[in-house]
């Protein structure tokens, strides 16, 4: 299993880098009064993580039928968004506070798509809309003003070997802190990108434990029989 799916934060403590901004959206959540969201920065930051806990704390996972995504590389003009989005809105939530509508990537919607949006944020009640991308100037001012905007800056390489040793940890994995550093060096701060290369390198170490394990019992067995 990808070690970015099987370890996918399920609490905000878990959530690697940016402490500042789960504190402030932990305290909304809290409060139970959540404006609209704006997450920017570059991949890997911990954007769509967010808005998946958010569905975790507020709707109790993202398989709700309450959670609506949208996710622009693939769905990004006017029709996408009335199909997605506008459709969904009209009716109320079930079993829930409020409906999240995440737009992923949102870099990728068109101006004109983007402007299909302005009223049902402005006027809709019960809908909670999460926008996330890399470049904030890429959303049309309209749709900034309506939002909380947050800026996720690039996990420090402390903050990622933190995130790697947990997993290291859990998984049992013999990888030395100078590989860890390694890793988190060349990520950049891209926490899913170390996550894949940790995954990659551990591969690389359960084979050759598995090797020396089937060696072993092999030499066993032919002293046993020899």
């Amino acid at each position: 299993m990808n070690f970015n799916d099987k370890y996918r934060p399920q609490d905000f403590t878990e959530i690697v880098g940016n402490r500042e901004i789960m504190e402030q959206i932990e305290g909304f959540i809290l409060s139970g009064s959540i404006p609209h969201l704006l997450f920017y920065g570059k991949p890997g930051t911990g954007k769509t993580t967010l808005a998946e806990v958010i569905a975790e704390k507020v709707l109790g996972g993202r398989d709700s039928e309450n959670f609506i995504e949208l996710n622009a590389s693939d769905e990004r003009g006017i029709d996408d968004v009335r199909k997605t989005v506008i459709r969904a809105i009209k009716h109320l939530p079930f079993g829930a506070p409020c409906k999240i509508i995440f737009l992923d990537e949102a870099d990728g919607l068109t101006k004109d798509a983007q402007q299909v949006l302005r009223r049902p944020m402005e006027k809709s009640h019960g809908n909670l809309f999460i926008i996330a991308c890399n470049d904030v100037f890429s959303i049309i001012e309209p749709i900034r003003s309506r939002c909380a905007v947050y800026f996720f800056a690039p996990i420090s390489e402390s903050e990622t070997v933190k995130g790697l040793k947990r997993i290291v940890d859990s998984e049992g994995l013999e990888i030395s802190d100078e590989q860890l550093e390694a890793i988190a060096r060349e990520a950049k701060g891209d926490m899913r990108t170390a996550v894949n290369e940790l995954q990659k390198l551990g591969a690389g170490n359960g084979r050759e434990a598995e090797i020396e394990r089937r060696v072993a019992e092999m030499l066993k067995a032919q002293g046993m029989t020899g």
